[in-house]
């Protein structure tokens, strides 16, 4: 049970690093405050936003899936591992960063980060389950910015399309910097790779893993009122196929690169 209640936690990594940042720029009443209740309700200010399930599983309040745990191990609603923790009640991210701990054992326990700030409160009964703050918290983050991450992802597939590794190891390491909602997913795990890589092969791979991180995600939050094509090269990777992501329905392969640029065809569309 100790080891479940700590591991259950660590889904709130992300939050660290998006509450720091809204902290610089946001009033008191902008500030996310997260709270669940002695039900397992999931709120944000007193604003209803989801509930956890018996079975350790988040939802939102439209019965969308954002997460779950599962022998001790904390996961996303695709099932990567989100963290770990250490003794002393310290967690810690996928990256090995310390992000929060929480102290009390009443209705309100307080949730902290390093240096003490509060970043929400949780019910002695559900001391288990802080992690499902972080997946609120980063399903509404994403969406927020959209346009953001899209621009990011499209610096690196432009790389690609000219077969400049250069350009795709300094697009990754920039969308890393930009400290968008994508720092707080498994997928920042995928932009590290990619920023470290410098063959095109390598970098390509990588790229196939964030395009279908992406799509997943795009395909369920919003998209700021823009139109995303979701293409496929059956050429790509040796044979076996890869997709991506594109703002326009005219085709540049980022797998190709100037072999074969205009391999591919539209599978689906997003708005």
């Amino acid at each position: 049970m100790k080891k479940h209640l700590i591991m259950s936690l660590v889904f709130l990594a992300g939050i660290l690093l998006s509450a720091q940042f809204t902290s610089a720029q946001a009033s008191d009443k902008t500030k996310r405050q997260m709270y669940i209740n002695g039900k397992g309700e999931v709120s944000d200010r007193g604003m209803k936003l989801g509930y956890i399930s018996k079975e350790d599983i988040i939802f939102n309040n439209k019965g969308k899936k954002l997460g779950f745990i599962k022998n001790g191990k904390v996961y996303d609603a695709e099932g990567n591992s989100m963290g770990k923790a250490k003794k002393g009640g310290r967690y810690y991210n996928d990256s090995g960063e310390f992000v929060l701990y929480v102290e009390g054992n009443d209705e309100k326990c307080e949730i902290l980060d390093p240096k003490g700030h509060s970043l929400g409160y949780i019910h002695k009964n559900y001391k288990l389950h802080a992690c499902a703050v972080h997946c609120f918290f980063k399903e509404n983050k994403i969406e927020d910015d959209t346009d953001a991450i899209l621009a990011g992802y499209m610096n690196i597939e432009n790389a690609l399309v000219d077969d400049n590794s250069e350009s795709a190891s300094e697009a990754a390491a920039q969308l890393l910097n930009d400290a968008t909602a994508l720092n707080e997913t498994h997928m920042k795990k995928t932009l590290e790779e990619l920023s470290n890589a410098y063959d095109l092969r390598e970098q390509r791979e990588h790229f196939a893993n964030l395009s279908k991180e992406l799509y997943i995600i795009f395909k369920e939050t919003g998209l700021n009122g823009k139109t995303l094509y979701w293409n496929h090269c059956p050429m790509a990777m040796e044979g076996k196929g890869a997709n991506w992501l594109s703002l326009s329905e005219n085709i540049s392969n980022p797998y190709m690169g100037e072999t074969m640029p205009g391999c591919g065809l539209v599978k689906e569309t997003l708005k």
